[in-house]
């Protein structure tokens, strides 16, 4: 076999690699666009549902008649209340911790 058919034979082999390369890259990236956008759609459906839940949310009165609803409604304002405690919680901390730092600052200063 001379030089050429050689490197003849490594160019067609190089090229059938790539190709095979190529289509799988296309594959790829035809499934992960398709997985992006049923991504998309489910974060769609979750925004139209968290919308639909604020509007039952805020026109309670409307749902009376649903007492399970009105249970998860509960629920919600329950924790909604949590989240204030823990809230204050922090600022009370954080307060602490200002009140604290400006002590040893104080101290610090006063010993100059």
């Amino acid at each position: 076999m001379d030089n050429k058919t050689f490197f003849e034979n490594i160019r067609r082999k190089a090229n059938t690699a790539l190709s095979k390369i190529f289509d799988k890259v296309e594959e790829v990236s035809k499934t992960s666009a398709l997985k992006l956008k049923i991504s998309n759609f489910r974060g769609k459906i979750k925004e139209y549902k968290t919308e639909i839940g604020e509007f039952i949310v805020s026109n309670k009165k409307k749902f009376s008649d649903f007492p399970e609803i009105i249970e998860i409604i509960d629920k919600i304002k329950l924790l909604e209340d949590q989240i204030e405690t823990k809230k204050e919680q922090i600022n009370k901390l954080q307060e602490k911790e200002k009140n604290e730092v400006e002590v040893e600052e104080d101290e610090n200063t006063s010993s100059l």
